[in-house]
């Protein structure tokens, strides 16, 4: 199963346009709505913050791969790092966060192309109605179809849709201002309602991280990337700024150009279904309208794909390190490069996400709580491969942390009882490998003791120490060590 070293691979240019589409997805026709709702002018800042807070994400992720340049490294770094058992809770957070993400963009075109064209058909007042869910299904099928052909079509198809993902934002933001722009808009009586701490909620809540979710495709990507030392991080960082600056200028455009009128009770009130079409429409702006209604279908298509396309990668890796039952994949098609039973399995469990959801902000609050367990990964990968990079790795660390305290507690809850149950069905598959129960439990306790311990208590500077104190342990050489002694699957796939 070698992945052969003549394979076409992709530039940097792609890499970065892969995840920058996957960035523009359906967080931008909503969150600029959703984060004005929560953090008023402290919008902006929120921007900043989710960038900041992504990025050494990925930087981190790619300091794994530069050591790794695997198919799959999201999923797959705490396994290499340490072993597959440890780095299943990870492992199922990064991949099913993504998975989940595939759903949510197939649901967004729906539900924003009902709103727009005021067609009860297609969603009701309780989500998506049956024939909205076999339209969602129509949409998610030609995810598949980009997907297929393997990682060359979706580059092609990926550098053309960027590029109208991009061209589409930039004009909407050049019509709001010139259409209209309230200064006033931003020193509404209200705004004194807001604080530093609105835009951190805002993180979370309004969307942002899941807006800015797409870093990970080029480090899911990774082994079909030319040069990846070089241009997995590289494209990281010119993805993420580029499109910050995008998601802040249309921020700006947004908030100036909703009618005051409509601000008397602050941004709070403010409450467009489909918020930019429904502006767009207020203004008179009818060829943005229309515009808009076809990106509606284009900006979620293009997460969609790409998102289908790298939770493929992440559940062959989770295979090839016995995280997932052998069964589930076949050898890389010779042509395409890719194993198209991860990609057909991984469709069909999303096709079934995606028929048992309501609605897009439903899905998005829990994605983002499971993108942040994934994350987690990427510094505990990092300070154990590299130790020098310990100390960068521990406030990255810390700073996810204290982020999780802003998820809806309930969802939180809920996160960890997936998990439990997930450990628990695991736990028992590998007691019948013969697998010390014992060491099983040493492996699987730490990460669900400590999430437990910040479920409980969330006091910043409680969940700030303990935080830091579970990363000191878990990136310990001894704890590390005991890892890799009872390592119970190496890369059993030669796809490196």
């Amino acid at each position: 199963m070698n992945e052969k070293s003549n394979k076409k691979k992709i530039s940097l240019f792609s890499a970065t346009a892969l995840s920058a589409t996957a960035m523009v997805g359906s967080g931008w026709l909503f969150s600029a709505q959703l984060n004005a709702q929560l953090a008023g002018n402290y919008s902006f800042i929120a921007w900043v913050l989710a960038a900041l807070l992504v990025m050494p994400v990925g930087l981190c992720l790619a300091q794994v791969v530069a050591v790794y340049p695997v198919r799959g490294a999201t999923t797959r770094s705490s396994a290499l790092s340490h072993n597959s058992i440890f780095g299943m809770p990870f492992a199922f957070a990064n991949w099913f966060g993504i998975m989940v993400c595939v759903a949510t963009e197939a649901q967004a075109t729906t539900q924003y192309l009902s709103a727009a064209l005021k067609n009860s058909n297609l969603m009701d007042d309780h989500g998506l109605t049956f024939y909205g869910k076999l339209f969602a299904l129509g949409i998610l099928f030609l995810y598949l179809i980009v997907n297929f052909y393997g990682i060359k079509l979706l580059a092609r198809v990926n550098n053309i849709v960027t590029a109208l993902k991009i061209i589409t934002p930039l004009f909407t933001i050049a019509l709001f201002i010139l259409a209209r722009f309230d200064k006033s808009n931003f020193d509404l009586p209200s705004n004194h309602l807001y604080t530093a701490g609105s835009a951190l909620s805002a993180i979370v809540g309004a969307g942002l991280i899941y807006s800015f979710n797409g870093f990970q495709l080029a480090v899911a990507f990774a082994s079909e990337i030319e040069k990846p030392k070089r241009n997995v991080p590289l494209s990281i960082i010119l993805s993420i700024v580029v499109v910050m600056f995008v998601y802040m200028a249309l921020q700006f455009a947004f908030m100036g150009a909703v009618p005051h009128e409509m601000l008397q009770a602050g941004w709070s009130s403010l409450n467009f279904h489909s918020p930019l079409v429904n502006l767009a429409m207020l203004l008179g702006l009818n060829v943005l309208m229309i515009l808009l209604m076809a990106d509606s279908v284009i900006s979620p298509s293009g997460t969609g794909y790409a998102y289908l396309g790298g939770s493929s990668r992440m559940f062959y890796a989770m295979a090839a390190e016995g995280q997932m039952p052998k069964w589930t994949i076949s050898k890389l098609n010779p042509i395409y490069n890719l194993c198209r039973r991860s990609l057909l399995i991984n469709w069909v469990m999303i096709a079934v996400v995606l028929w048992n959801a309501e609605s897009w902000s439903s899905l998005m609050v829990v994605v983002t709580g499971y993108n942040l367990l994934g994350y987690m990964a990427a510094p505990i990968s990092m300070g154990a491969i590299k130790p020098n990079t310990r100390i960068y790795g521990a406030a990255v660390f810390v700073t996810l942390g204290l982020i999780m305290t802003t998820l809806p507690i309930h969802d939180f809850l809920m996160m960890i009882l997936s998990l439990i149950v997930l450990m628990v069905i695991y736990g028992g598959v590998q007691l019948t490998k013969k697998t010390n129960f014992m060491i099983l439990l040493g492996l699987i306790a730490p990460f669900m003791i400590y999430l437990g311990m910040i479920y409980l208590y969330q006091n910043l500077i409680y969940v700030g120490v303990i935080s830091l104190f579970f990363y000191v342990l878990i990136t310990s050489r001894r704890f590390v060590q005991f890892c890799k002694k009872y390592k119970t699957e190496g890369l059993s796939l030669e796809d490196e």
